[in-house]
């Protein structure tokens, strides 16, 4: 028997007041629209029906977080790592739980590591992947749940989130939660500095402090960026740029010298040390294509008027 898929079903479907048979059919149908062999009558509000979607999500990710440190007690227990080596170009460090899986309650973690100078890609349970770049780490499920898909991550990782209307995908780092539904898009959430932003490439993202009770909801070519003085700010970027990283194009924008040493650390995983305190607020713009750190230095040297010597894996900016 045909279902007729009408504005009052989707809206019956959002309020969960749907039968077994109607939800499969309004499954079905989201999931290959053109192609569906179900009726449809209109109007139908696709983009009204998504945008309640999100805005319900956004209600509800509140809530969560007031339930958050019970539901992630599981980090409490620390994993034992090893140490994978894939290929020649990086090192994946997955760790699970010491004992064995007895009880059906537990769950088993992965963790990835990915070492400074190195970059590594992941493909999560449910075909979500993830580009890591250098001194990143994530940490997932053996198993997603039936309702939600949750990681924790720190660094920088390029994210192909798998599309599932029925199970957000939600990322946890230090100061900030992201929320999608199926996307493509950049997060730079490393521990050690002063900001946190998420660029898209594709799709919505959902942008939200952990200590302010407000989000962004971020499409295509826009960037969200929370600082540590919780300011939440929200503008259109060319999103290309910000994850060029991938295909190993070093790129810096109007960037203070400091911050760009940091960027170096983990690039070459080398230390920089900047005698020069009035170099440290040098700000300096530029792109490079796969080059070695001497290439980097050698333009900073030029365009900022510093002076730089290399020993060992020590690089001293005086």
């Amino acid at each position: 028997m045909k279902i007729e898929i009408t504005q009052e079903l989707l809206e019956r479907y959002h309020q969960g007041k749907c039968t077994t048979d109607e939800q499969f059919a309004i499954k079905q149908w989201l999931q290959n629209i053109t192609e569906s062999d179900f009726t449809i009558s209109p109007p139908i509000d696709v983009q009204g029906v998504e945008d309640k979607t999100w805005i319900e999500l956004s209600s509800r990710i509140f809530l969560e977080k007031k339930t958050h440190k019970t539901n992630w007690t599981w980090l409490i227990s620390a994993a034992a790592s090893t140490i994978l080596v894939l290929g020649i170009t990086f090192y994946i460090y997955h760790s699970s739980g010491s004992h064995q899986q007895k009880d059906s309650n537990l769950i088993s973690y992965h963790e990835v590591k990915v070492p400074r100078g190195k970059k590594a890609t992941c493909t999560l349970p449910d075909g979500t992947v993830i580009q890591l770049n250098s001194d990143s780490k994530l940490r997932y499920p053996e198993k997603f749940t039936d309702t939600s898909r949750v990681v924790e991550f720190e660094g920088e990782a390029f994210f192909t989130v798998a599309k599932d209307k029925k199970r957000p995908f939600s990322i946890n780092s230090k100061q900030v939660l992201v929320r999608v539904l199926g996307t493509h898009f950049n997060l730079r959430a490393y521990p050690e500095e002063n900001k946190t932003d998420v660029v898209v490439e594709e799709g919505r993202v959902m942008f939200s402090p952990k200590t302010k009770k407000t989000s962004l909801i971020l499409t295509a070519n826009q960037q969200g960026v929370y600082d540590n003085d919780q300011s939440l700010k929200q503008q259109n970027v060319y999103a290309a740029a910000y994850y060029s990283w991938r295909t190993n194009q070093l790129q810096f924008r109007d960037q203070k010298l400091s911050d760009i040493a940091s960027t170096l650390e983990r690039w070459y995983n080398v230390r920089v040390l900047i005698n020069n305190r009035l170099l440290r607020n040098e700000r300096y713009t530029g792109r490079f294509n796969n080059p070695d750190i001497k290439s980097v230095l050698n333009s900073l040297e030029f365009a900022v008027g510093l002076h730089y010597q290399v020993t060992g894996n020590i690089v001293t900016i005086y």
